[in-house]
């Protein structure tokens, strides 16, 4: 029922829940694709555990509707090999239709140089605000279900070419 639906997301999105997952975003300092990958508190690896780890607790409240994953490619960007794309499945009601919905934010971060793994680059319009948004519609769409298949996705390396969208599409174009 389209009109419930929307009357419930209406409802349900959230300026606070927004802002609290900017402010999150922020505290990651440079998620550059090529920063840090293994800290706990600032890079790249944090921001995707961090985005992994919401989806995961959004399809924990709704049934494990939500198929949480990486994507990892390998590329040379920034003097990092390997990287991933965090992105969760809501598979939709009619499996005889094949096409998918995409709803994707860019979670990476620059600064003046696209390879300045070292400064203050919080990226809170560009693009945490997309981010932000893919995850506050992960957590209030997962409740409902589509008729078609639905994927919540954050990339990576837009910065340096929209690498991490390349990378997505070209699997995608592969299945």
């Amino acid at each position: 029922h389209p009109d419930s639906i929307s009357i419930g997301l209406n409802n349900a999105i959230s300026a606070d829940s927004l802002k609290s997952y900017l402010l999150k975003l922020r505290s990651f300092i440079n998620r550059n694709s090529g920063s840090d990958t293994l800290s706990s508190v600032k890079g790249i690896g944090t921001t995707r555990r961090w985005i992994y780890a919401k989806f995961e607790q959004f399809g924990s409240v709704n049934q494990n509707r939500l198929v949480t994953s990486y994507l990892q490619f390998n590329r040379s960007i920034c003097g990092a090999s390997q990287h991933r794309n965090v992105f969760a499945v809501l598979p939709g009601t009619d499996t005889s239709d094949k096409s998918i919905v995409i709803i994707e934010g860019h979670m990476d971060s620059r600064c003046g140089t696209s390879c300045d793994t070292a400064c203050v680059a919080e990226g809170m319009e560009d693009n945490g605000s997309g981010t932000a948004l893919v995850l506050e519609l992960a957590r209030t769409m997962s409740k409902y279900a589509y008729k078609n298949t639905i994927i919540f996705m954050t990339t990576t390396a837009e910065e340096q070419g929209l690498y991490g969208a390349e990378a997505f599409a070209e699997y995608a174009k592969s299945k």
